[in-house]
């Protein structure tokens, strides 16, 4: 009998829901049966729309779109009713496996209807107990709870643990405008922003902000919040300034971009994530809006590639063997791709 699954996402930004469009195509063309849900506040935007259609058109086969409208829960009390609600319905679906990138109310939803659920994303890496931080251990408790799961696969940089995974990144074709550089720092004023870099004359800083209005001032590009266009412009740039977001800097890798990060404090997630990336040697790191440190960064060459470009079918195949158990042969296909040069 060939498998079903439902497949889960709580979508962040773009580049999540690009990734779900890339495993769902992997599932039709392996003829694994698959319904999704969609959830998250960034699903309203122009952009999400068109990777959604892109998603939607795939139901021709097996592939069916359930759009979960914007924020679906509330309180405590809406919650568990969606839960029981889906839980009925999966017991009518009769699904072999619940797939689910961070979304708990279809992970609880599962749980209770005594489906497996396998819990994927950079989440499951960054609260993995291999990865030691000081101070994650109740984040980590807190996500286990969170995201009930029998199987747990996490995205991440370095194979630090069995099912740790390389992240699942789109290829992409670059340039080097050698005086180009972007920047995403959505965190931080608008102000703040254009007096640091007002200072560096010689260099057509490309900056994207939620509050931005398409216009320049002197070598400041202001754009609105578009990752469709960031990414457009990092294809041609230099270098990248941003948060220590873990999709845009897995973009900046995989182009072979220079990065400085300035990883949100209060964000356990980027802590995490911006410590790696200075002990793997593969960005700057500021802690405010250093003009010495933007100065450093612009004498910097550009780094070498960071290659994640891995086929995501590797992944839905293993899925469809139905050997959850065992991660080794998955683990080694992945990471034996990766390329750094």
């Amino acid at each position: 009998m060939a498998l079903k699954v439902l497949y889960a996402a709580k979508i962040i930004d773009l580049a999540q829901l690009q990734q779900t469009l890339l495993l769902i195509k992997c599932f039709k063309a392996h003829q694994v049966d698959t319904d999704v849900i969609l959830s998250g506040n960034s699903l309203s935007k122009p952009t999400s729309k068109l990777v959604i259609e892109e998603i939607e058109a795939l139901k021709a086969g097996s592939c069916l779109v359930k759009h979960k409208p914007i924020r679906f829960t509330k309180t405590f009390r809406q919650k568990m009713a969606d839960i029981f609600t889906n839980r009925a319905h999966f017991k009518l679906a009769n699904y072999d496996l619940v797939i689910t990138d961070n979304e708990s109310i279809v992970a609880w939803s599962a749980k209770l209807s005594g489906i497996p659920v396998m819990a994927l994303g950079h989440h499951e890496a960054v609260n993995h107990y291999q990865l030691p931080f000081e101070g994650a251990n109740l984040s980590r408790i807190w996500q286990q709870w969170l995201i009930p799961a029998d199987y747990r696969l996490g995205f991440h940089w370095i194979p630090f643990a069995q099912n740790i995974l390389p992240p699942i990144v789109p290829r992409y074709h670059t340039t080097c405008i050698k005086n180009k550089v972007v920047v995403y720092l959505p965190s931080e004023k608008i102000e703040a922003i254009e007096s640091l870099f007002t200072s560096f004359p010689n260099t057509e800083f490309y900056c994207y902000h939620p509050a931005a209005e398409m216009k320049s001032v002197g070598n400041i590009h202001y754009r609105s919040d578009d990752h469709e266009q960031l990414l457009n412009d990092m294809k041609s740039c230099k270098g990248v300034i941003t948060h220590a977001q873990f999709e845009v800097i897995n973009a900046a890798l995989n182009m072979g971009k220079s990065l400085l990060i300035k990883p949100l404090e209060q964000e356990l997630v980027q802590v995490i994530d911006a410590s790696l990336l200075i002990k793997l040697g593969w960005a700057k790191q500021m802690h405010y809006l250093n003009p010495n440190a933007v100065e450093d960064f612009l004498e910097t060459d550009a780094k070498k590639t960071v290659d994640f470009s891995a086929d995501p079918c590797v992944l839905v195949e293993w899925i469809k063997a139905e050997q959850w158990h065992d991660v080794t042969e998955l683990h080694d296909s992945a990471w034996k791709t990766l390329k750094v040069g």
